[in-house]
């Protein structure tokens, strides 16, 4: 590894299954949003074996898992958007979920990741999926199915968030609203919210459903139902100075990803 890829964090995106070039291809967002901040992406897939920057390869299992060492290896894990995730990891039964769209070695892959990382303190951040993921392996639940939030990325429609002054995520985006994108069917209520984590924001009109939570025992964990990089995506990175613009996109450059006994911090804001 280089000296200039030694300083800049190095972040886990997962994916689901696929040849590499369609695993690249649909995870290219998140890449994009991530080296836009000074970060180098690293795609984790339940088949396919994960390279770091300096050539070493962890390859998964025939259950899908990745070696936990890759962890070690890493200054932060995004878990990424997709399909469902199958309701036997929470202790229920199929109840509106898609079981079309469940990728058991992506649930696998992702659940063992996630509570490793959470063991660890390391910074994780859930997105739509990942945000459901997230939550259940931090020993929540969820609610398989509900109307009204689900558009295509084609033609997606917007909600508004309200955002707990006291969280978190209030700090990184400095507004008490934000406008977002909503392409999920599943989420999360207060009572299927992980005993660990707490709201930090919740949908507008549908003020039952949580859009963000995050955990006050670890360094840096959120998840939210929205998907940050797909407004990078539509804005063709011409970074627009618009302030709501910033607001949407600063959650994917703030997080103070720490590990190895190195601390470094991607910018605060969309510049």
């Amino acid at each position: 590894m280089n000296e200039e890829q030694n300083a800049k964090p190095i972040i886990g995106v997962t994916t689901k299954r696929g040849n590499p070039r369609w695993v690249r291809d649909n995870t290219q967002t998140y890449l994009d949003a991530l080296a836009a901040h000074g970060a180098i992406g690293v795609v984790l897939a339940p088949d396919t074996p994960a390279a770091l920057p300096d050539g070493t390869t962890f390859t998964p299992d025939e259950l899908g898992r990745l070696p936990g060492e890759i962890l070690d290896n890493l200054d932060g894990l995004v878990l990424a958007g997709g399909g469902d995730v199958h309701p036997q990891y929470f202790g229920a039964t199929l109840n509106g979920a898609n079981p079309d769209s469940i990728d058991h070695l992506r649930d696998e892959l992702e659940l063992n990741l996630a509570r490793r990382a959470l063991h660890m303190d390391l910074p994780l951040f859930g997105i739509c999926r990942g945000c459901q993921v997230l939550n259940v392996a931090a020993g929540g639940g969820m609610v398989q199915h509900f109307d009204n939030h689900r558009s295509s990325a084609e033609n997606p429609f917007q909600h508004d968030v309200i955002i707990d002054a006291a969280s978190r995520l209030y700090q990184i985006v400095g507004a008490d609203r934000l406008t977002t994108n909503t392409y999920h069917h599943q989420g999360i209520d207060q009572a299927t919210l992980a005993p660990i984590l707490r709201p930090a924001g919740i949908a507008e009109p549908d003020p039952w459903l949580l859009e963000a939570f995050e955990s006050a025992d670890h360094t840096w964990v959120i998840g939210v139902q929205w998907h940050p990089e797909r407004f990078l995506r539509a804005a063709g990175h011409a970074w627009p100075a618009r302030v709501d613009f910033k607001k949407r996109v600063r959650i994917m450059a703030h997080p103070r990803w720490q590990c190895r006994g190195i601390s470094a911090k991607l910018p605060a804001q969309v510049v």
